[in-house]
């Protein structure tokens, strides 16, 4: 029986309506992580000759990048477990505190299949810090991103980052990661001094985390 052409109109309109808010949830997908970093096809695009020797040997490598204006701090380090166990840990933003020492609270403010938002409480030093981050994961493409929740009134001036996995040889990960953070009410320079030290503890107690499957705790 055919359609009667208001419903002919109806169908037409309905379908061009799905197809628009089809296309637009793609535009925002692909929009979420238009900013995902590059390193080749095997992760090692940047990186030295001795940077490669020195990633071999267990050691983590740095650089520093000028990233709109303000230093991100760029590190790649292997860990001694595969991609899959890499990314499965590490996507576990909430198990934070377990292996990172500055954490002494953490709280889940929302979950959902492909973003998170989780508030920490932090100490450091003479301060104490409370923000919330948004963490968003690109499973396909093995890539974590996070930045603060615009929404949240937070401790810090500046918070961003990411993950990037990589297979690396045989039962093993090669993983790209970048960050800044800027706290308020801190000078530059005293900042600078403690921003890449403390990246660097943090970085090695992740790799004592995952290279024990999990086990490292602080």
């Amino acid at each position: 029986m055919p359609l009667s052409p208001p419903a002919v109109l109806f169908m037409r309109t309905f379908m061009r309506d799905i197809i628009l808010i089809f296309f637009l949830l793609v535009l925002g997908v692909q929009s979420l992580f238009a900013d995902m970093p590059g390193f080749g096809p095997d992760g090692l695009s940047g990186l030295t000759g001795a940077q490669r020797q020195d990633l071999d040997k267990g050691k983590i490598v740095f650089s520093t990048t000028d990233a709109g204006g303000s230093a991100l701090i760029e590190a790649a380090v292997v860990f001694d477990v595969p991609l899959q166990e890499a990314w499965r840990l590490l996507s576990r933003t909430e198990d934070q505190i377990k292996y990172l020492k500055e954490i002494y609270e953490l709280n889940i403010i929302k979950t959902e299949p492909a973003l998170n938002i989780q508030e920490f409480k932090l100490k450091i030093a003479f301060l104490d810090i409370v923000y919330r981050v948004v963490h968003r994961f690109d499973e396909a493409n093995q890539y974590i991103d996070w930045s603060m929740d615009p929404s949240f009134d937070n401790g810090l001036e500046d918070l961003r980052g990411f993950w990037r996995f990589y297979p690396y040889g045989q039962g093993r990960c090669l993983a790209r990661y970048g960050s800044n953070v800027s706290v308020r009410n801190i000078p530059n320079w005293i900042e600078a001094i403690f921003k890449k030290s403390g990246v660097k503890k943090s970085l090695i107690a992740v790799k004592r985390y995952v290279d024990s499957g999990g086990t490292y705790h602080k």
